[in-house]
């Protein structure tokens, strides 16, 4: 989860660190593009589809 990019509203942000009781991640610092860091809850954040498209046809 450390280092991977998820997106917040459609926009690509960068999970920095995470911490929270128990079970699974809570809160997390993210970077956003434009180099701002904020706290926020992981609930939210999504993963960006990933392009199933082949280059090759």
């Amino acid at each position: 989860m450390i280092g991977r990019t998820y997106l917040e509203r459609g926009k690509p942000v960068v999970v920095l660190i995470r911490w929270g009781p128990g079970g699974g991640p809570r809160n997390v610092l993210i970077q956003r593009a434009d180099g701002t860091k904020v706290v926020r809850p992981f609930r939210g954040l999504r993963r960006p589809k990933e392009d199933t498209s082949d280059a090759t046809d």
